[in-house]
């Protein structure tokens, strides 16, 4: 007998800033996943800091935002139906000039719908306007099929693969690159803008 997924439909899918009381999410997934499932994604757990240490980074990181004008966070929260499932970040990046795009959703029952189809493109759009971004880069490890595939639907240029070992992930962890430029996203998605 086989199961259908039910795929989300784009309207029910938002994003918003990180707030507060989205960070025990946020650390539920990095610290309290199923045993195998972070390092599945190519991380490694030696270069995680402690979740103690996460949480009091996110937490001043908000507080400062919040006494700014406009938000600078490099963190939105995905949405379905108005509920936090997932988060996207840009992590490092350089304003101006680039960043490299992650996405997580955090609700194992949302995965393998069609989510990030929807939310790459709001959030894509989102950092290139908030830290005048020319391009959006993606290091997706290889064995990220579902992620691979997300970036392949949205016709996002793969430039390559290859080792990649910044930030949490594992050196030595291949991985497929895509690039996105402003010119692309805008072309790609007038809709949302």
């Amino acid at each position: 007998m086989t199961t259908m997924r039910k795929v989300i439909k784009a309207p029910r899918i938002g994003i918003r800033d990180l707030e507060l009381g989205d960070l025990q999410h946020i650390l539920n997934y990095w610290f309290h996943s199923p045993e195998g499932f972070v390092e599945s994604m190519g991380v490694d757990l030696a270069k995680m800091p402690t979740e103690s240490e996460m949480n009091e980074h996110l937490t001043k990181r908000l507080q400062v935002n919040a006494t700014l004008e406009k938000s600078r966070l490099n963190a939105l929260v995905i949405l379905h139906d108005n509920r936090p499932i997932g988060f996207h970040t840009l992590v490092p990046f350089t304003e101006g000039e680039s960043g490299v795009f992650h996405a997580h959703i955090w609700q194992a029952d949302m995965r393998k719908k069609g989510v990030g189809y929807h939310s790459y493109p709001k959030a894509c759009l989102l950092f290139m306007e908030r830290f005048k971004l020319q391009k959006i880069i993606f290091k997706t490890p290889e064995q990220n099929i579902g992620a691979i595939k997300v970036k392949e639907k949205l016709g996002i240029r793969c430039i390559g693969e290859e080792v990649i070992g910044f930030d949490i992930i594992k050196y030595g962890t291949i991985g497929k690159v895509f690039e996105l430029t402003r010119d692309e996203a805008i072309q790609k998605w007038p809709e949302i803008l």
